[in-house]
């Protein structure tokens, strides 16, 4: 979760108090909002750089043991069991700082979230430097898996192939498989790459079409396509936003719908995914050196974790086009960002005499798409290849467009002027198509045909009456219909207009359109169910008790009277806190008390120290007090 979905959800009085603490705290003079300041790098910078150890502490536990930034109440407190109370005042704090957000369930379990900026930030303070696993190569390594084209173009094929086809789905969600291999045919992403992906659900299905299981969840995530009337169609405002997006800002919008998505859960793998985005485009990296960066930052990894990152990550991004995988004669693997999705200069195509078109990568996908209507296309590599042919080109101007406004699309992104010869092949090709045409027309009937002989009487009427087909009937063409209804109404007649909106039956941009969905399918996320609370926690929750202690037995080591020691005792044993003790003579221990009772006539105490249990009689103790570290009562 970001940190804007998280902010979403806190009442301005909850946010105005997070930056009262923020301000109280580190004395900030900024006028940043909530929202700027918990994403600013300087900031944040500031929190570790002044936070305790125990807060300090806290944060790298969300960084290093969480999922994504998430623990649930149970398992927090399950992983801090040995030291509880004092984590438990680390994690108030970051909360009332706004580092931590609270979560709760509608049942009303508790959670603990980390927004994804905040985490980011923490994860660079204790990693290594990234350039450390930077490496010259001589020569481009090879690998036994091919790159793909590009997720971009695999979706504009798909987003094609939808457009042009119908596709049902069946009542179980699915694509019947003969269309699904015809589909699967357009993608240059394959089961290969995709076979490591195991999140469930995706655990469950068949490895094979695994490919286009995940082009078509990532198009409908993206909200490319929907599923209306039990048949996939796409979404023309937003392929056309799609499309019109710069290079970098379209990688940027899919590969994070991606790693929200296909990044396998667990602590590492988002600490790996972050030191990758730290590598320059085009600079090959050691895996291997990568692996060693994070465990020196704490985490802890599986003794295959380098097999896991390839086989379940690293190849996805492969197959997207994203990286470049080699491997050397020692078997060590290396990887690069490839740099061609993230380049912003734009290229032109180049048509010859005979309408074939080659299509270099830069070339904007908004114009493609817009000449895809009349022009067929396919793949080759990161090239695309296009033919306009006569068949194409009069279907398309058959829907209403004209041979000039082709002309005019077709030159739009030509990095030359057009071909003459093509130029008169277009003309051709629309003559042929005006040979018959079906447009059309609005029918305007009357109850009798006295409407029709009287307004034949009226010049206001008669430049709509050029088309008479019966007594009572006549043809209009659409734009007459909106004069001809105000002209009607202003001899007092009201006309009943039953077909207003031809056009509409039209596919267009401007249609109302249908909520996509959330996806193809939902990946299973522990923090699912949970939502964020409206809460700012008290400074003292969680440790109330423990602050309610008289500060004589927690700040004073001395002695005390027989009851009042065995009352201090038995409340460091209730609240599971360590005493020191001081025997006369001897040297002081400490430890965790465990039991206060009567043995043989005297009161002992049970203490658990490092090198095990030991009873003590408390007469032959002189002096003692609970250990409470000082912070506890820092604010309170």
């Amino acid at each position: 979760m970001r940190v804007q979905d998280s902010l979403e959800y806190l009442s301005e009085t909850t946010q105005r108090a997070i930056m009262v603490e923020q301000t109280n705290r580190f004395g900030l003079a900024d006028d940043q909002d909530l929202f700027t300041r918990l994403q600013d790098p300087n900031f944040l910078e500031r929190v570790w750089d002044q936070s305790t150890e125990i807060e300090r502490e806290v944060m790298k536990r969300f960084v290093i043991a969480s999922t994504r930034g998430f623990f649930s109440k149970r398992s927090w407190e399950r992983m801090v069991s040995s030291d509880q109370r004092h984590m438990a005042v680390g994690l108030t704090r970051l909360r009332r700082l706004g580092i931590i957000m609270t979560v709760r369930k509608m049942w009303s379990e508790i959670g603990y979230l980390m927004p994804q900026e905040i985490r980011e930030e923490i994860t660079a303070y204790l990693l290594p430097e990234p350039s450390r696993a930077f490496v010259s190569l001589s020569k481009t390594l090879p690998y036994y898996i091919t790159a793909g084209r590009g997720i971009h173009l695999d979706l504009f094929g798909l987003l094609l192939f939808i457009r042009d086809n119908q596709v049902p789905v069946t009542q179980k969600g699915t694509i019947h498989r003969r269309m699904s291999l015809r589909i699967a045919a357009v993608l240059s992403l394959s089961d290969e790459h995709c076979a490591g992906l195991t999140l469930p659900p995706l655990d469950q299905e068949e490895r094979e079409g695994l490919a286009l299981t995940v082009a078509l969840d990532l198009a409908m995530r993206l909200g490319l396509i929907h599923i209306e009337n039990k048949v996939l169609s796409i979404r023309p405002q937003e392929v056309r936003r799609w499309m019109a997006q710069s290079p970098p800002d379209r990688w940027q919008q899919t590969y994070e719908c991606v790693v929200q998505q296909y990044l396998s859960h667990g602590d590492w793998w988002e600490a790996f995914a972050l030191l990758m985005r730290k590598v320059p485009l085009d600079r090959w990296s050691s895996l291997e050196e990568q692996m060693r960066m994070l465990e020196e930052a704490g985490f802890t990894l599986p003794t295959d974790a380098d097999k896991l990152i390839v086989e379940k990550w690293l190849h996805l991004l492969t197959g997207m086009g994203w990286i470049q995988l080699g491997i050397d004669g020692e078997e060590r693997l290396f990887w690069r960002w490839n740099s061609l999705p993230h380049l912003t200069a734009e290229e032109g195509w180049f048509v010859d005499p005979a309408g074939a078109l080659t299509i270099p990568p830069l070339v904007p996908l908004l114009r493609v798409w817009e000449i895809s209507r009349f022009c067929t296309l396919h793949f080759d590599g990161p090239l695309i290849r296009g033919e306009v042919q006569a068949k194409e080109l009069q279907s398309f101007l058959a829907s209403g467009r004209s041979e000039e406004q082709v002309i005019e699309l077709l030159s739009s992104a030509c990095a030359h002027p057009l071909p003459e010869a093509l130029v008169e092949s277009i003309h051709h090709w629309a003559k042929t198509a005006r040979q018959i045409q079906i447009e059309p027309y609005y029918r305007v009937r009357t109850a009798h045909s006295g409407f029709i002989e009287e307004w034949k009487e009226i010049p206001d009427f008669q430049p709509f009456l050029s088309q008479i087909i019966s007594p009572t009937d006549f043809l209009i063409s659409l734009s007459q219909e909106s004069k001809l209804v105000a002209l009607l109404r202003e001899y007092g007649y009201e006309p009943q207009v039953l077909a207003r909106t031809i056009d509409s039956l039209e596919p267009t941009d401007n249609k109302i359109e249908v909520k996509a969905p959330v996806g193809w399918f939902v990946v299973e996320r522990p923090w699912d169910g949970y939502a964020m609370e409206n809460t700012f926690p008290d400074p003292l929750e969680g440790m109330k008790e423990v602050a309610s202690l008289p500060k004589m037995w927690t700040q004073h080591f001395q002695s005390y009277h027989p009851q009042s020691l065995r009352d201090l005792l038995k409340r460091a044993s209730e609240l599971q806190l360590e005493v020191e003790l001081q025997q006369a003579g001897k040297d002081k221990l400490r430890g965790l008390p465990s039991e206060v009772r009567v043995e043989m006539g005297y009161w002992t105490v049970t203490l658990a120290q490092e090198s095990g249990k030991a009873r003590y009689r408390l007469d032959e103790i002189a002096r003692v007090r609970i250990v409470v570290p000082d912070y506890l009562y820092d604010g309170v």
